[in-house]
């Protein structure tokens, strides 16, 4: 995988898969209460998880957009 299209649009896909994937285990925590201070953990994880998902694959296509 030498085109680096292909790996910026992998890296999105991840990027906001993981996004998912924190904001999910927030949610989990917030509800479930598996730890002490899961009010806390819980929206510090969704708050990243709705940062990585909404914002960052368009900070990173603004970056990466070619001139």
């Amino acid at each position: 995988m030498n085109d680096p299209a292909a790996r910026r649009f992998f890296a999105l896909g991840a990027i906001r898969l993981s996004g998912v994937v924190l904001a999910f285990a927030g949610i989990s925590i917030v509800a479930k209460r598996w730890i002490e201070p899961a009010d806390v953990l819980g929206t510090i994880l969704i708050a990243l998880g709705a940062f990585a998902v909404l914002v960052l694959p368009v900070l990173l296509a603004r970056r990466w957009r070619s001139r």
